[in-house]
């Protein structure tokens, strides 16, 4: 490869990897774009949705290259996503070789991750948190703590297997919804709205959110309006998983 392609080619990857992980558009775009600039090259041109990413650009000797990458899940990570930050600044500022930008990629990406006990702990501190806030009762801190348990591992299965995120929060609020019915009725949980409540914020898409506004509020608004509908039919969804579980079981409790 040119020293184009595999400047366009490390670009392309980082703006993959930022948005996987939880970056706006708006700053990928920049990103990719300082990138190239930084290399001195020009016609930049760049098109990225949040699932696909294209870029081409024409170096100084007229030598240009194409790159056309698809996005796949998001896994929010915010870690690695400092991690590609800094690593974008030292590109810009340094220039590396472009023939070692792919190295330096792949060990940007390398972060340790939290062991499995400690990511069940915090979740279960920040819904035992959220319980309290809501006014929740120890019976109903434990039911939406045990809910807790089971829609990380579920969120988990279907992430794996690539479930489109709206019939995923559906999935996983029917089963919230239709378990804090049963905690209510076996007497552990006494609050059926505080439970639900407390576990629907695992699945509110609040960084899709604030990235979405974000983009409609830098110009970037055909991005924008697509990631907030996403967003509202995610959210959406949370709450016809809810309806769904009070509509087939909601008469075994009295409300």
């Amino acid at each position: 490869m040119n020293h184009v392609e595999y400047i366009l080619d490390f670009a392309a990857n980082l703006g993959c990897r930022m948005l996987t992980v939880g970056a706006n558009l708006e700053r990928v775009n920049d990103t990719m774009f300082r990138i190239c600039h930084s290399y001195q090259l020009s016609s930049i041109s760049i098109f990225s949705l949040s699932t696909i990413i294209i870029i081409s650009a024409k170096s100084q000797d007229g030598q240009s290259g194409t790159r056309q990458i698809s996005v796949p899940h998001e896994d929010k990570h915010l870690e690695k996503l400092n991690r590609f930050n800094q690593l974008s600044r030292k590109v810009c500022a340094k220039t590396p070789p472009p023939e070692t930008l792919s190295r330096l990629l792949e060990e940007a990406e390398k972060v340790s991750d939290y062991s499995l006990p400690a990511i069940i702990s915090g979740y279960l501190i920040a819904m035992t948190s959220l319980g309290v806030l809501n006014g929740g009762t120890i019976g109903d801190i434990i039911s939406a703590d045990l809910n807790t348990l089971i829609l990380l591992w579920l969120t988990d299965f279907l992430d794996k297997r690539n479930i489109n995120r709206i019939v995923a929060n559906t999935l996983c609020t029917w089963i919230a919804g239709t378990l804090a019915i049963l905690y209510v009725k076996l007497g552990i949980g006494e609050h059926f709205f505080i439970i639900v409540i407390v576990n629907s914020m695992l699945m509110i898409p609040g960084t899709a959110l604030v990235n979405a506004f974000r983009n409609i509020l830098c110009g970037n608004e055909m991005n924008g309006i697509l990631e907030l509908l996403k967003v509202i039919l995610e959210t959406m969804a949370i709450v016809f998983g809810l309806i769904v579980s009070i509509y087939m079981f909601g008469g075994l409790i009295s409300w």
